[in-house]
């Protein structure tokens, strides 16, 4: 058949292409075959006895340590793990043979299990001279540096010398010391975590062990208050672990030493580093910064200890000077009220009590006789005037005279109640409608309560009359509501006008205990509001009253370091509205002082 020469060049064109894909094929296949046989080496070599021998033991018994992280330990999951065992699986994938765990409980253990020929194998294992009489090596495929682990700087094993070392009992470090002349006390431990706690609590002094298994155990423990140490090199020989053989097999000493060296360093290497993560310690974790920033916070705290008790004890010699003050100016002002009404008091006691005392003692023996109705009016008289006589004589005598405060810790809602009771007779007498709310809450003060009965008394009394005043003006004194109302709160003071009747002792805001006393009397002319206070004001009619009551009750509230003041009522009624404030601290203030 003839082809066209278009034809011609297409069919070339087709077999050129298949040349070259053919061509990339075989390069692709060689690659392959070259990079799996990099990988998985040239086979095992092994002699005829070696081969023989691997024949008659296709099961090996084989030892690892349950507790030596990370080269061997026991899992949650009761299975052995670390770098060791990951060796064991590589060698157990390479020889013609299977590994059998035997389960040991301690090293010690193990080591008597291998002078027994019970174990044919262990794991990890360091070489001495002791263990040579008993055991075959393999040459060292592991090898970690030795660290001393204290709380302190120990740098040299010299400077172990006289303390407490500890070491895992039957350990590589553990022949080491017992063969050494150090002057060291040995605390054999069970295993690297325990010695790493009794280190941190000051149980031992110091433990000597190999870099891979303490850091692991300190991290894992989270412990951060010891120095790892490297021990230098001309004191000591690294921890090089081996496979420990029988004394009995020097075949399978053989055998595992070429499955050893068959292993590359990739895999060596990637099994380092999956087990052994070492992160370096930050400044802030060590020591170095740790003990300055701890001395630091200790001046700063005793600086602040010693600010808080030189303010307490300013606080306490404030706290004197001002009931010194208080004291002088109690002094002050008695001294100022005597000097007005101590000469009167004293002529009234003398020029006047004594004749009274005669006059009652004749107004007594003439009613001993017999005498008639005018007689009698006209003794009752002499008697009503002798009495309120004696009354302005022991007002008089009771505002001149200090008395010094009963002070104890008392509820004033009590003092209100047991005054309320003694007057209310003249309550019911003159059907007076008692309102009284108390507030349950109401916290316990230091008080005089007599003293502050006499003021609640007094203020009572001066209310019922005002009422029975106005009745009386008025003329209705049968029809007209006499109301009386006594209210006990704690609340924050916010009245302006309270605040400038106190003179600066209480402030916006301030925590008080407040009585209001409201009447529906006569009430107050704007300008008594302040004179009602003054020693000898009232309002009353001639021969009622002293004028000394609301002095004396200001005095004695002042006393509690409270205030007094009067108004007229600010709801719209008629009357009069008493305020009297008293501090106190609540929970928070007590524990600020």
């Amino acid at each position: 058949m003839l082809y066209k020469k278009k034809d011609y060049q297409s069919i070339n064109y087709t077999g050129r292409l298949l040349k070259t894909l053919l061509f990339l094929a075989v390069i692709f296949l060689f690659n392959s075959l070259y990079a799996f046989d990099s990988e998985t080496k040239a086979p095992l070599v092994f002699t005829v006895e070696e081969t023989q021998w691997l024949k008659e033991h296709p099961e090996i018994r084989v030892a690892s340590d349950q507790d030596f992280p990370p080269v061997e330990w026991l899992s949650d999951n009761n299975q052995f793990q670390g770098i060791a065992i990951d060796y064991l699986r590589i060698l157990e994938k390479k020889l013609p043979v299977k590994f059998i765990p035997v389960s040991k409980n301690s090293w010690s253990d193990i080591l008597q299990g291998m002078k027994d020929q019970k174990i044919d194998l262990i794991s990890a294992i360091a070489r001495n001279h002791t263990r040579e009489q008993y055991l075959l090596f393999t040459r060292p495929y592991l090898s970690f540096p030795a660290v001393i682990i204290s709380s302190h700087q120990y740098k040299h094993l010299n400077d172990l010398q006289g303390k407490r070392v500890g070491v895992v009992t039957d350990s590589y470090w553990d022949d080491l010391l017992k063969q050494s002349d150090f002057n060291i006390e040995i605390v054999r431990l069970e295993n690297d975590e325990s010695g790493v706690e009794m280190v941190s609590l000051g149980a031992i002094d110091a433990m000597i062990s190999n870099l891979a298994t303490v850091s692991y155990a300190v991290k894992k423990m989270g412990i951060s208050n010891l120095n790892i140490v490297h021990v230098p090199k001309h004191e000591h020989r690294m921890l090089e672990l081996s496979f420990g053989i029988r004394k009995d097999w020097p075949l399978l000493q053989s055998v595992l030493q070429k499955a050893i060296d068959s292993i590359s360093e990739e895999e060596k290497d990637h099994i380092y580093n999956k087990w052994i993560k070492l992160q370096p310690i930050t400044f802030w974790q060590s020591t170095q910064f740790w003990y300055p920033v701890i001395i630091i916070t200790l001046i700063i705290f005793i600086g602040v200890f010693s600010i808080l008790l030189w303010n307490r004890t300013l606080k306490q010699k404030i706290a004197e000077r001002t009931r010194a003050l208080e004291k002088a100016q109690k002094q002050l002002i008695y001294a100022e009220k005597m000097e007005s009404v101590g000469r009167l008091s004293a002529g009234v006691a003398h020029e006047v009590k004594n004749p009274l005392a005669i006059l009652q003692m004749s107004i007594d023996y003439l009613k001993g006789e017999k005498n008639d109705e005018t007689v009698s009016t006209i003794l009752n008289d002499m008697q009503d005037a002798v009495e309120r006589a004696d009354s302005v004589i022991k007002g008089l005598l009771d505002f001149s005279r200090e008395k010094e405060l009963q002070m104890q810790q008392d509820n004033i809602n009590t003092v209100i109640k047991n005054s309320i009771h003694l007057i209310e007779h003249d309550i019911k007498q003159n059907n007076i409608s008692l309102n009284l709310k108390l507030d349950k809450q109401l916290p316990d003060i230091p008080m005089d309560k007599n003293r502050l009965q006499q003021v609640f008394i007094n203020l009572f009394m001066n209310a019922i009359q005002a009422m029975l005043t106005a009745a009386k003006q008025q003329g209705n004194i049968n029809n007209r509501v006499l109301k009386l109302a006594v209210y006990s709160s704690v609340k924050s003071v916010t009245d302006s006008w309270i605040i400038e009747n106190s003179e600066g002792q209480f402030k916006t805001g301030q925590k008080v205990i407040e009585i209001k006393i409201l009447d529906t009397g006569t009430g107050l002319d704007k300008q008594h509001e302040t004179a009602v206070f003054e020693p000898f004001f009232t309002t009353k009619a001639q021969g009622e009253g002293t004028g000394l009551g609301l002095s004396v009750s200001r005095s004695i509230i002042g006393l509690h370091h409270g205030m007094i003041a009067m108004r007229n009522r600010m709801d719209n009624t008629e009357g009069v509205e008493v305020i009297i404030l008293f501090p106190f601290k609540n929970n928070k203030d007590k524990l600020n002082d």
